[in-house]
């Protein structure tokens, strides 16, 4: 069965984004960001405010954001020395392992002897060794303030690389927030990502991207925003996730700017006609653009192909 993407729809899915709610969702992180960081700062040498930065990265970025969108952050806090101690965990585990044998084995081996009635009174207690300052103390650290200014309903997950807010009263329904933790290079502005099974920061540079968005944005208004907002909602619906936003921004950036009409629902004829008859090795990566979109890490590494023909068979679905 085909469905007819009509004017109605079309315009639908464009004014369905409530903007006033996604700006209030973004202030109230951007708070909840600067208030933890500051009551942080106090407590910790290794928190430098005037050098942090809170970067949106996905949909958002634009304001392209649907039912599915969820609110993704990099959180950059400049610090050589977290990123030293980070590293330092490369055999973790098997040095972990390794204390418990030998302490295993000492205890074992210890010589029993009857209890004294004063022993109680001359127990040492141990000495505490303070181990090095890593990213994920940092981010427990994050957690725990952020949990301070949030009401006991919200719950805040911490992950391997980043922290995840859910909270129908704080944030309304449907409402999930995602700020990944990254050390920053606020000189190059470039956020370094930590992935703790690889033990290694990978550097993301997205200067690139925005500046792309921006100058498509000054070219083509709007109408560009819309699209990338219509795009991701019927894939949403179809698909109920979004898609890869590298690859939908890199086609909708490589789209010529003639076709960005005044009549939205005529640009959308336009851009979806194109799209499906354009060679896509001819089209360039936003975050990079001497790659092809299926030669770009951020696109090939999460299966965003898949996206791709997920979106021109939904395309094909429809009766244009």
């Amino acid at each position: 069965m085909k469905y007819n993407l009509n004017k109605e729809l079309i315009e639908g899915l464009r004014d369905s984004t409530n903007n006033e709610f996604v700006e209030n969702i973004n202030n109230l992180v951007y708070y909840l960001v600067t208030e933890s960081m500051k009551e942080l700062a106090v407590k910790s040498s290794f928190i430098q405010i005037d050098k942090i930065s809170l970067l949106p990265v996905n949909e958002i970025y634009l304001g392209a954001v649907c039912s599915n969108s969820e609110y993704t952050y990099f959180l950059g806090i400049p610090n050589k020395e977290i990123e030293l101690n980070s590293l330092e965990k490369k055999h973790f585990f098997k040095n972990l392992w390794n204390r418990f044998v030998r302490a295993w084995r000492i205890s074992r081996n210890k010589p029993k002897r009857k209890k004294k009635k004063n022993d109680e009174e001359n127990v040492n207690l141990p000495t505490r060794t303070l181990s090095k300052y890593t990213i994920d103390d940092l981010k427990t650290d994050i957690v725990n303030q952020i949990s301070n200014f949030v009401t006991p309903t919200t719950i805040i997950y911490e992950y391997e690389d980043h922290i995840s807010i859910i909270g129908r009263e704080d944030l309304g329904s449907n409402v999930k927030v995602n700020i990944y933790v990254c050390l920053y290079d606020d000189k190059n502005d470039v956020y370094k990502l930590y992935n703790g099974r690889k033990n290694k920061f990978y550097d993301i540079d997205l200067k690139q991207r925005f500046k792309n968005l921006n100058k498509k944005y000054e070219t083509c208004g709007e109408n560009f925003v819309d699209m990338v907002r219509i795009y991701n909602s019927l894939y949403s619906k179809a698909f109920n996730k979004i898609p890869n936003q590298i690859l939908i921004e890199s086609l909708l950036c490589a789209c010529p700017d003639s076709l960005y009409s005044n009549d939205l629902y005529q640009t959308f004829i336009n851009i979806s006609n194109y799209i499906r008859l354009v060679d896509v090795s001819a089209i360039r990566s936003i975050y990079d653009n001497t790659k092809s979109i299926f030669k770009e890490k951020l696109i090939v590494d999460v299966n965003a192909q898949v996206d791709f023909s997920r979106l021109i068979k939904l395309l094909d679905l429809y009766k244009i």
